[in-house]
């Protein structure tokens, strides 16, 4: 395991040295290749990151079978944050400005990349949240 964590390092770094000296001045969908690859690539870490986060959840919950609430509070937590966001995300009627193709991005991207900021806000401030509270725990101790 520690060595295939040391490969899957090495090939990264090893990608993002062929992104960015072979990716021309003025790249175009033609010709960057290699940052197309490079996206590829992490979305496959990424994949790979989920996958082994469920069976390692999965292989814990077989250990211990009264962790199984949590874990379903846990999921129902998400699914709702997630559901909540696009809900927020769907409802504004904006469009943003495609400065490469003198247009507007479409209505689909548009309102995935709003649903990834708020996910990403929610799980910041639960961040600090937990932060301050263990902070305030252990000095109350």
């Amino acid at each position: 395991m520690k060595y295939s964590l040391v490969a899957l390092l090495g090939i990264s770094v090893a990608m993002i040295f062929w992104a960015v000296f072979t990716t021309p001045e003025d790249p175009t969908v033609e010709n960057a290749t290699a940052v197309g690859a490079y996206l590829y690539w992490g979305y496959f870490l990424m994949g790979a990151a989920i996958v082994a986060a469920l069976v390692g959840a999965g292989m814990d919950l077989l250990k211990k079978p009264e962790g199984i609430k949590g874990a379903l509070i846990s999921v129902v937590a998400v699914v709702a944050i997630i559901v909540i966001a696009y809900v927020i995300a769907n409802g504004h009627d904006y469009q943003i400005v495609d400065l490469g193709n003198q247009g507007y991005f479409e209505r689909k991207a548009t309102v995935i990349s709003d649903t990834c900021l708020i996910i990403f806000y929610v799980a910041m401030a639960g961040a600090v949240i937990s932060a301050i509270y263990s902070a305030v725990t252990d000095a109350l101790k």
